[in-house]
């Protein structure tokens, strides 16, 4: 399996946002110049977070991103946020983004999530699972309630496979912060057909490394701590893809390559 590094951008109000916990949120700057800065490093996908669109209701902010394909973006593009029906995904399609990545939705209307997946196909749908741990369990988290839910059944997400090509799953108590992703999150999905990507509190070569160990992780989601010291970050993804051509039979070309 080919392994890949995804930039995360985060949006509230407009602006690209450090986000720590979803609950505290810092000022980076313009979306489409931090989307520039990711393009410039080549990672391997840029994924578009705006955490406000689905709690209000507003649908996709299509302005956004327009705004970030007018930067001649080379890198595929994920949209996350405010996504309802099959128009809602068509039309972000058609403004420019590569995949659609869905989190509620397929919890409120699995019905219109799937529909999706029929009309774009499995392999330009992405799901969204936000994770905590309680009593040393792995649980679900609904942020737009902000509480834990049932306990996590993998193989729910197994019947489902065919609505999408990837799980991406968020460990949110540690999101935003230095070195802490939890391996607690990974354990209930070993040995299941499903391909993840992880996010949430990855900020070392080393922890990037470790997790592309496991073979059923096709990538690694960073955040927060790409917008800082641009050299050390560039020099964190050479020396992780490095790691990676070690780990599989492709070499040099796993830069870039598409995994869907």
């Amino acid at each position: 399996m080919l392994k890949r590094l995804v930039g995360v951008i985060t949006i509230k109000d407009g602006w690209a946002v450090q986000s720590i916990g979803y609950q505290k949120y810092l000022p980076l700057g313009r979306p489409e110049v931090i989307a520039e800065n990711y393009d410039r490093w080549q990672l391997d996908e840029i994924l578009v977070v705006d955490i406000d669109r689905t709690k209000l209701n507003m649908g996709p902010n299509y302005d956004l991103l327009e705004k970030i394909i007018a930067k001649r973006i080379m890198t595929p593009l994920c949209y996350l946020g405010g996504v309802r029906n099959i128009d809602d995904a068509l039309h972000l399609i058609n403004k420019g983004a590569d995949r659609i990545a869905i989190d509620s939705l397929f919890l409120r209307d699995p019905e219109s999530a799937l529909e999706i997946s029929h009309v774009l196909g499995r392999q330009a749908l992405v799901r969204v699972q936000p994770l905590v741990i309680r009593n040393s369990e792995v649980h679900g988290y609904d942020y737009l309630r902000s509480i834990s839910t049932a306990k996590i059944d993998p193989q729910s997400f197994v019947n489902m496979n065919y609505g999408f090509s990837e799980l991406m799953i968020v460990d949110v108590e540690n999101e935003g912060k230095i070195n802490s992703f939890s391996d607690e999150l990974i354990a209930p999905f070993r040995g299941y057909n499903l391909q993840l990507i992880c996010f949430g509190g990855i900020t070392s070569q080393i922890q990037i490394s470790s997790l592309f160990k496991e073979s059923n992780i096709s990538a690694v989601a960073i955040g927060n701590s790409l917008s800082y010291t641009e050299i050390p970050h560039k020099k964190l993804i050479i020396q992780t893809e490095v790691d990676i051509a070690r780990m599989t039979s492709f070499g040099a070309m796993t830069r870039g390559a598409r995994d869907w």
